[in-house]
């Protein structure tokens, strides 16, 4: 007579241990703890952060104490932070980084569109920047495919502060790929706007 309450109790543990909590995007509770899929690049203030457990849904957030390789997409566990207060000029809620679970190399060879300007709170920004001569899209290195792609990319490095105060401004775009086998720079093949 006991054993079935036993395996009746054990069962209903076993439930209750495997259920897992569902992720709501728009009201994440603090403390939760997901799956995270990482896309392998970065757009703007954008880090192409998605729910493992479904890719369409993007969150526009960030990932506190995470270090990534472009070029690689990564499944991480994260913890949601959800202060009482947050930010007035960041997000509600962020994650904070637990463990990698998955890391693989992007084998692909898309062309990716990176936007020249956007909103990183509390301001619009540029993402082109020049470091000793060379140019970069936030801390990647572009490689102009020709001259005529290197002539604009710098024009509008040059001219960025006056666009970036232009209403409605331009919206310029990178047309790149990954430089093959060197993952940390872009090949520029056009600039759209």
């Amino acid at each position: 007579m006991m054993k079935p309450f036993y395996l009746l109790l054990a069962l209903t543990l076993l439930f209750v241990a495997c259920r897992k909590e569902n992720f709501d995007a728009n009201s994440p509770k603090d403390g939760q703890v997901i799956s995270l899929f990482v896309d392998h690049y970065i757009t703007g203030g954008d880090g192409h952060y998605f729910l493992n457990t479904d890719r369409n849904v993007k969150l526009n957030t960030y990932v506190q104490n995470f270090e990534r390789e472009l070029g690689y997409t990564y499944v991480i566990k994260a913890k949601v932070v959800r202060p009482n207060q947050p930010p007035q000029d960041g997000p509600s809620y962020w994650f904070e980084y637990q463990a990698t679970l998955n890391k693989e190399k992007y084998v692909g060879k898309d062309t990716l569109t990176l936007p020249v300007f956007g909103f990183v709170a509390p301001s619009d920004a540029v993402f082109l920047r020049k470091v000793n001569g060379t140019l970069l899209y936030l801390s990647t290195k572009l490689i102009p495919a020709n001259d005529n792609v290197k002539a604009t990319l710098d024009s509008i490095y040059n001219a960025a502060p006056q666009i970036l105060d232009k209403q409605p401004r331009p919206n310029f775009a990178l047309k790149v790929q990954y430089a093959p086998n060197d993952y940390s720079s872009y090949i520029v093949h056009s600039v759209k706007y």
